[in-house]
């Protein structure tokens, strides 16, 4: 049976500390979540909405809402850290859910809490922290580690972030055969002091750099304190705002926390994209 094609799809335009996001909620806008082609002409600057990836949120029956996410390649990931924080901040938002919503991506159930702007999110223990991989082409960049806090994510120390060519370096790590076949993520951190650092992403997906990324800087943080010993919690300054990294006292879990603001709502309009 044809689906019935409508003239408008209705969505919000997210900012969580730079990252933007394009928001839809799947009973308001038909999506199934394999418009896969659509999702990247939509985040597409210029010629569509623009954003670092798309949220889809969903009923569950477990939880208040399950949120699927794309990167702006059109292409489901595993996990967003900023999405997740900005989807909370909407979900609480809309009368969707309440201000310490749970939450379910993938396999994973996630809890929030939204004060004003600011949202904390807890994620899972990261799935793996391991020295190393022998890719540093660079004797001046310090290799920390490699860390999946949802997504893979190569962490490295560099004396003045602001001088790091990211998207050129971090596209050759990105592709480089140590993170074969899957890729991965490339930080690139400069410390400040004890507490307080830099940091400059190159997000596997979007292909560029992005002006924070909060799975990142969750992983970069915990990298940093099993190498230099430090305390939470950490701050990271980005290109898109502060994010700060904390534990969960009783559980250990990572805590994300950074400002999330809801940028404009809009429509769609269908018979300019090819979506079903």
């Amino acid at each position: 049976m044809n689906k019935t094609r409508p003239e408008t799809i209705p969505f919000t335009k997210l900012s969580a500390t730079g990252n933007d996001f394009i928001l839809f909620e799947r009973e308001t806008s038909g999506l199934s979540g394999e418009e896969y082609d659509f999702f990247r002409d939509i985040c597409t600057r210029r010629t569509g909405v623009g954003a670092d990836g798309i949220l889809l949120l969903e009923p569950d029956a477990e939880a208040h809402f399950r949120m699927r996410y794309y990167n702006a390649d059109g292409r489901p990931s595993e996990m967003c850290g900023n999405g997740a924080r900005a989807a909370a901040f909407y979900a609480y938002r809309a009368g969707l859910a309440p201000q310490e919503p749970q939450f379910v991506i993938g396999e994973d159930r996630l809890r929030a809490k939204v004060q004003d702007r600011q949202v904390a999110l807890t994620l899972q223990m990261l799935q793996q922290m391991d020295p190393a991989p022998g890719a540093l082409q660079h004797s001046n960049f310090e290799e920390i580690g490699f860390a999946i806090s949802g997504v893979p994510h190569y962490v490295l120390l560099v004396p003045d972030v602001d001088a790091v060519a990211v998207e050129d370096i971090g596209r050759f790590y990105r592709h480089a055969d140590a993170f074969a076949p899957r890729g991965t993520n490339v930080n690139f951190v400069q410390r400040i002091d004890e507490k307080r650092f830099k940091i400059r992403t190159y997000e596997r997906g979007v292909e560029a750099e992005t002006l924070a990324c909060g799975t990142g800087v969750v992983s970069s943080a915990y990298l940093l304190r099993a190498r230099l010993g430090l305390d939470f919690p950490l701050t990271f300054e980005t290109h898109g705002g502060r994010l700060a990294v904390d534990e969960n006292a009783q559980t250990g879990q990572p805590v994300l926390s950074g400002e999330v603001r809801m940028l404009y709502r809009g429509e769609i309009l269908t018979e300019f994209f090819e979506i079903w």
